[in-house]
C-alpha cells in the first residue's frame, strides 16, 4: 500500500472551515478514486499544522490521485497561513498493524486453498480461538487444524475464493466463496454427513483478529440451512428450488 501525504499550515481561526471543507470535497473525491482506500485529517490546534493521509492500494493509484490532489490543495489555500507551503508526497507504507493482519489472513487464505493445513496453523497463535456456526468453538492451533481438515475430508477439491478483505488496526475481515464436491464425510454438531457427490457454493464471512503477527481469533458465518439444501438434507425454498430449475 501506498499514501498520499500533504503538509499544510492553516490560519488557527479558519479550521473548522477547514475541517468541514475536507469532509465535504477533499473524502468524497479519494473515496470515489480508483484504488483508494481511507483518508484522515489531522490537525494541531495550537499551531495550525495540519497533515492529510491519503491511503491507496498501490503507487500508481496513489499517482495517479495527483492531479485531482493539486485541485484540492488550491482549493484549500483560501485557509492557509501565511507562511504555509502546502506540497504532496508519496509513500511506500513499509509497516503497520493494518497491513501486518491483512498479510497474514491471505498468507492463511493461500495456505487453505493450497490444503496445506499445517502452514495455516502456524500462523495462528497458540491461545487462538476459532468460532463457527453451531455454536462451536474451537482452540489452539491443532484443534483449529483438525476443523479445517474435516471442510478439506468432506470436499477433497475446496477452494476459499476471496472477494473482498478489508483490514482496520488489527482487525480483518473476509468476504469470500467456498466451492467444493461432497466426495467425504462432512462432520456436523448434529452428525457426519455421507458423501453426497454434490457441488456446493456458498458465500461466508470470517472476522479476524491478529495480535503480533498471528490469528487470536476468528469468527466464522455462514448460511447452514443452505449448505445443508445443497447436500439434499434440508427442503428447498420456493427460490430456491426455481433457481435450481434454471
Amino acid at each position: 500500500m501506498n499514501a498520499g501525504v500533504v503538509k499544510s499550515k492553516y490560519k488557527k481561526s479558519e479550521l473548522d472551515k477547514a475541517i468541514k471543507e475536507y469532509k465535504e470535497t477533499a473524502l468524497p473525491a479519494i473515496a470515489t478514486h480508483e484504488g483508494a482506500r481511507s483518508a484522515t485529517l489531522l490537525i494541531n490546534r495550537e499551531t495550525g499544522d495540519t497533515l492529510s493521509i491519503a491511503f491507496y492500494e498501490s503507487e500508481a493509484s496513489a499517482k495517479a490521485f495527483a492531479p485531482k490532489a493539486e485541485k484540492l490543495i488550491a482549493s484549500f489555500q483560501k485557509y492557509a497561513a501565511p507562511d504555509a507551503r502546502p506540497a504532496r508526497e508519496v509513500y511506500e507504507i513499509a509497516a503497520s498493524t493494518q497491513t501486518e493482519a491483512k498479510a497474514v489472513v491471505e498468507r492463511t487464505y493461500k495456505a487453505l486453498n493450497a490444503h496445506d493445513l499445517e502452514a495455516a496453523a502456524r500462523d495462528t497463535a497458540p491461545d487462538g480461538e476459532l468460532t463457527a456456526p453451531g455454536d462451536m468453538t474451537v482452540k489452539g492451533p491443532q484443534a483449529i487444524k483438525g476443523y479445517n481438515q474435516n471442510w478439506i475430508t468432506a470436499f477433497p477439491d475446496a477452494r476459499f475464493e476471496t472477494k473482498n478483505i478489508f483490514a482496520q488496526g488489527n482487525q480483518v475481515v473476509v468476504e469470500a466463496t467456498f466451492v467444493g464436491t461432497h466426495n467425504g464425510t462432512l462432520k456436523t454438531p448434529m452428525g457426519d454427513v455421507p458423501a453426497t457427490g454434490r457441488k456446493v457454493k456458498g458465500d461466508f464471512v470470517q472476522v479476524f483478529e491478529v495480535d503480533r503477527g498471528l490469528i487470536k481469533k476468528a469468527r466464522l458465518m455462514f448460511d447452514q440451512v443452505q449448505l445443508m439444501t445443497q447436500l439434499g438434507m434440508a427442503p428447498a425454498t420456493p427460490q430456491q428450488a426455481l433457481n435450481t430449475r434454471r
